[in-house]
């Protein structure tokens, strides 16, 4: 059980970096390809990208929230 818990928090983490490039790869597209793609059709990444990264941070956070979570021992 503690595999799959550090596998999630790795799994969030890995999320969280390919939104931000996803989102920077979408900001930059127009000025890369001399405006053969558009600002608006950039858009859908630039809209997409901080949703995923939003999800991946809650993802991440309740991770690492059950991965250092301590046990009650009984006194």
């Amino acid at each position: 059980m503690k595999i799959l818990k550090i596998a999630s928090l790795i799994v969030g983490i890995l999320l969280m970096i390919l939104a931000g490039i996803g989102f920077v790869v979408s900001l930059l597209l127009p000025t890369i390809t001399d405006n053969h793609v558009s600002f608006e059709e950039s858009m859908i990444g630039l809209i997409l990208s901080p949703i995923v990264f939003i999800f991946a941070f809650l993802l991440t956070i309740i991770s690492a929230f059950f991965v250092f979570k301590r046990k009650k021992t009984a006194a």
